[in-house]
């Protein structure tokens, strides 16, 4: 009896559009919200979060402006009615305010000032390794999904996803309700929020395992979706500013995102399309079928009868191929003759260590980028409009990753890759010879890919080093252009460059080694504020510097194509060769 849940071929067309659909919208709103920090920043420092780590001073001023009258208190002291105790050296402390802001108190909860929070280190430092977690966990936790893919249902994995993204707004909210005595959690709901996110992000990656493969530009349009998802606490703030209570914020959209859980568990209850029926009914089929199949009389007379047939077309073979230039002609399976290389000789190439170094630095550089460009536009600006302005326009230009990612995969070459008729590919397998012109194209076309993306990054440098705030938003543009085609070109690399049962453990490699530079990035913040003063100049330089280093990757794929072309050349019989095999087959 067959399973009740059907894959993608039984799937009604409406149902597998609104399963796209909804997946792309739920990546678009929660995947990677966590890397739009920088409009996120302020609304904590704002609702006092961890502010009892900043001097007394300070501590004082925001509480002048979050309303408090100390009016009585400045009368008692004119009036001499205090005595000298331990305790008046605290309300001193708070008297040193202007009386000016202690007669006109503001209504209470108004908001504190986003340049007060700024000016304390501790409270920068603290909430910077809130989001160095949360921003490690968001990559980290690809690694561990790819083996419970092995053993829980992708619907399962969509559902942890969602519920620990939904717990992470809860406990902000927690946060946000006390956050005098409850900041500590802010670290945990910043780990639950990347955690979700990558759940989010992975099963929407791996919807395909459910409905077949939904169209070439998928995965960029999944990727696209991600990075531009920094784009809604930008939305976050836009309406903070505009008077409504973050709590209210929070509360909605984690309400939100309790529909994706609710989704999931209605919508997402199918069988992987290789999934067969009752276990016992199709194993009892596949063990007959490969007993007669695998039989060695079997075997050894269809090579036969396969050799026969083409030693008929062949027989006058010498008129086709030059003496000096004969091959041996193979009539046995291909892939029971080739035996695939090792994983530790694809980890081992220097392309790949190389390229994995260079990657890792980007992404720590795009990172940091995230975590101070709030300092960055301070130390341009001097005024905090114009530093809310431009920060908010850098959270909006995310957007653009639905634009640039999708369009990093149509340089790749992605529609173009259709696949090689069958009989093309027994033709190459018999005759022991090989077809490189795809295999070219796809190295050229990578070649130009990463020639762009380090001169977009070597421009993105030049950019971050002038000290021009009108500059930075072509600074912007370039961030959103490499962040959302990163990744694309990483995985298009090792597609065409390394066996494709490799795939697997070269992008685990790559995301562990990758996220764990990542980690440095709080290390640099740290340095941002106590050497640097606010001014990101050298730590931006020496990013620059090291990023010359990536013009070796794309040399070295130039070089590859042109000796690849060289040996295509060089194969001038295999074009007769192949034609008579292919009119042997017709």
């Amino acid at each position: 009896m067959a399973s009740s849940n059907v894959c993608q071929p039984g799937l009604a067309p409406c149902r597998r559009w609104w399963l796209i659909s909804t997946a792309l919208t739920e990546t678009l709103l929660f995947s990677g919200v966590l890397l739009g920090w920088n409009s996120l920043l302020p609304i904590l420092k704002s609702q006092g979060i961890y502010s009892h780590l900043c001097d007394i001073s300070a501590s004082n001023f925001s509480m002048v402006e979050r309303g408090l009258d100390l009016s009585p208190h400045l009368q008692a002291l004119n009036s001499g009615m205090w005595e000298e105790d331990e305790d008046v050296v605290h309300i001193q402390l708070m008297l040193s305010i202007p009386t000016t802001a202690a007669h006109t108190p503001e209504p209470k909860g108004k908001r504190v000032q986003e340049h007060h929070g700024a000016a304390c280190k501790q409270q920068e430092d603290i909430l910077n390794l809130a989001f160095t977690l949360g921003s490690f966990f968001l990559g980290f936790t690809l690694l561990p999904l790819q083996v419970l893919l092995e053993t829980i249902h992708l619907r399962q994995l969509r559902q942890i996803g969602s519920a620990s993204f939904s717990l992470s707004c809860l406990l902000l909210a927690y946060v946000c309700s006390n956050s005098t005595r409850l900041s500590f959690f802010l670290m945990f709901a910043m780990m639950l929020s990347g955690i979700g996110g990558a759940c989010i992000l992975f099963t929407t990656l791996t919807l395909p395992v459910l409905l077949g493969s939904p169209g070439p530009l998928y995965t960029a349009l999944v990727l696209g979706c991600f990075c531009a998802s920094a784009t809604v606490f930008t939305l976050m703030r836009v309406m903070y500013s505009a008077g409504v209570s973050f709590l209210s914020i929070i509360l909605a959209y984690g309400g939100l995102s309790c529909l994706m859980f609710i989704n999931c568990f209605f919508c997402w209850s199918i069988q992987p399309c290789n999934a067969g029926t009752e276990g016992s009914y199709s194993i009892h089929l596949k063990w007959k079928f490969c007993e007669h199949q695998q039989k060695p009389e079997s075997v050894e007379m269809s090579d036969i009868s396969l050799q026969q047939h083409f030693l008929k077309s062949l027989g006058q073979k010498e008129r086709i191929l030059p003496s000096s230039q004969r091959k041996t002609v193979s009539f046995h399976r291909p892939h029971l003759q080739k035996a695939s290389p090792p994983l530790s000789d694809s980890l081992c190439s220097p392309v790949f260590i190389f390229h994995l170094f260079m990657v890792s630095i980007v992404q720590l550089w795009l990172h940091f980028y995230f975590g101070s460009i709030n300092h960055m536009l301070q130390h341009l600006s001097q005024d905090d409009k114009n530093t809310g302005l431009y920060s908010s326009i850098f959270g909006a230009l995310q957007v653009l990753s639905l634009l640039s990612a999708p369009m990093t995969s149509l340089l790749l070459g992605s529609r173009q890759q259709k696949p090689t008729n069958r009989k093309e590919e027994e033709c190459a397998a018999i005759a022991g010879v090989q077809f490189p012109q795809r295999q070219i194209s796809s190295v050229r076309r990578l070649t130009v890919v990463f020639t762009l993306r380090i001169i977009f990054l070597c421009a993105f440098g030049v950019v971050c080093l002038i000290p021009s705030l009108e500059l930075q938003v072509l600074g912007f543009l370039l961030h959103t252009v490499l962040r959302s085609s990163l990744f694309v070109s990483c995985t298009a690399l090792y597609v065409v460059l390394y066996p494709a049962n490799h795939f697997g453990g070269l992008i685990g490699v790559h995301i562990l080694f990758s996220m764990l530079l990542t980690l440095g990035q709080h290390l640099l913040s740290w340095l941002l504020q106590t050497t640097s003063q606010g001014n990101p100049f050298w730590i931006h330089a020496s990013f620059l510097t090291l990023s010359l280093l990536g013009f070796i990757v794309p040399f070295y794929l130039h070089g590859l194509r042109s000796d690849m072309a060289k040996r295509a050349k060089s194969s001038t019989a295999t074009p007769r060769l192949c034609a008579v095999l292919l009119q042997s087959i017709c």
